[in-house]
């Protein structure tokens, strides 16, 4: 223990950090703009009838707070962070704002704002100012903290792609290709398919090592542009990651010859931070809790990337894939206690029961099941106050038919199940759907 001590409290330069630092903010900004244009809070927090928080009791600021309040305090705070001043108090403020807001549903949540938020909240440690005149110097700790961040970003990810879905089932590669045009038989999906599995493995050791990291590097940069524009070609959303990670990799660069490059030998030192025991282990602590956290849905039945239990935080990055075989994605029946129809509609023709939903909410609700009941109670809910009886009892049912990782199609619950009646305890643990019955080596 003391010899990581020692190591973690070498005084090296703050350069590289500094500059990672600018360059994620000037992302971080780029994003605010851009979704002050495209109205990303209107379109995803304020026009849908419903919002799926993380947190119960999570819920949205007035129209006029989101739409100019948090959108002009995203873009200030990342400003700050983009122009080196106040950066400390801009990454705070951002910290609380972004997470706030992708706290607010489930139905628009990528993992890499997950990401983005772990990114600001440890950049908020170190004091490396940024200067081209002179010398700042900073305990190791801050800059290997974020470099063991983004390797076990890589790892995991790696590590989460060791299936027999990927691995001979060629999926999701192949649905994503298919998206482009590329054919089933296309010799560019297995080669996709490995390069993507071994990149996520090998990158992160080749970027600490000496010998190979500009390799890496050049790799790495080649490897995200590819991804960000198959992406786009494919409709996919990818958002602003690819840039994040290609932006980090500066914290792998010796921060002494970059700095070098641009101070005289004699430069003086502008500033020095001093090493903490008790922050270092609270940040040798928080990484550990990011190399455990990903791999808990092994406590839940059932498969992970099927059933959406422990899919999230856990850098399982476009895993999955499941083609709904059912029309409107889900089909659901609002019945009074006596079985009575009410209502049948499902999530494509919602809007004739003034209920409106975003494109992203719909699919998310497939890819994460759990989002199901908390919907139906909703429904319930919306349903009561339509004829102004907040006691009266509705039975919600539904039937939700997918095709996951190109295999036939299963029902993904019981449709006779009362969606409202499925509690949190229930949900959370995956019990009321139906386990996937394919084995995962039975390909068509």
């Amino acid at each position: 223990m003391k010899k990581i001590h020692n190591y973690l409290k070498e005084d090296v330069s703050g350069y590289s950090l500094a500059i990672f630092r600018i360059l994620f903010g000037s992302i971080l900004f780029t994003q605010s703009v851009y979704w002050i244009f495209t109205s990303f809070i209107q379109e995803n927090i304020l026009n849908p009838t419903f919002l799926f928080p993380f947190i119960e009791g999570v819920s949205p600021l007035s129209d006029n707070l989101m739409v100019y309040g948090l959108n002009s305090i995203l873009l200030i705070s990342s400003f700050c962070i983009l122009i080196n001043r106040f950066y400390r108090v801009g990454l705070i403020i951002y910290l609380f704002s972004f997470t706030y807001l992708w706290l607010l549903c489930q139905g628009y949540f990528n993992n890499h704002y997950y990401l983005f938020s772990i990114i600001c909240f440890l950049l908020i440690f170190s004091k490396s100012l940024f200067s081209n005149t002179e010398k700042v110097r900073l305990p190791r700790l801050y800059l290997f903290i974020l470099q063991a961040l983004i390797v076990i970003v890589y790892v995991i990810a790696g590590i989460n792609k060791i299936n027999p879905y990927w691995l001979l089932g060629l999926q999701p590669m192949t649905h994503i290709f298919g998206q482009i045009g590329v054919t089933e038989n296309s010799l560019l999906i297995p080669i996709f398919t490995y390069l993507g599995l071994f990149f996520d493995l090998l990158i992160g050791p080749l970027l600490l090592l000496k010998r190979t990291r500009y390799v890496a590097i050049i790799v790495a940069i080649l490897f995200h542009l590819m991804n960000f524009f198959i992406f786009i070609l494919a409709n996919g959303e990818i958002g602003a990651f690819p840039f994040v990670m290609i932006a980090a990799l500066v914290l792998f660069i010796d921060s002494e010859k970059l700095e070098s490059y641009k101070l005289k030998p004699n430069a003086r030192l502008l500033s020095r931070q001093n090493y903490k025991k008790p922050i270092s282990f609270f940040l040798l602590f928080f990484l550990i809790v990011q190399i455990i956290l990903p791999f808990r849905h092994v406590f839940f039945k059932g498969y992970v990337d099927y059933n959406g239990i422990g899919q999230r935080f856990s850098w399982r990055l476009k895993n999955m894939y499941k083609e709904p075989k059912t029309d409107g994605l889900v089909k659901f029946t609002v019945l009074t206690p006596t079985k009575d129809t009410v209502s049948t509609f499902n999530l494509f023709n919602i809007e004739h029961a003034k209920i409106k939903l975003t494109n992203r909410q719909r699919t998310n609700l497939i890819y994460y099941p759990n989002i199901i009941p908390t919907f139906a109670q909703k429904i319930e809910k919306h349903f009561q106050d339509s004829i102004n009886n907040s006691d009266f009892d509705f039975i919600i049912t539904g039937s939700c038919e997918i095709a996951f990782m190109g295999r036939d199609s299963e029902l993904l619950f019981n449709p006779n199940i009362d969606l409202t009646k499925v509690t949190n305890s229930t949900y959370k643990t995956n019990s009321w759907l139906n386990p996937l019955k394919q084995k995962p080596w039975n390909f068509k």
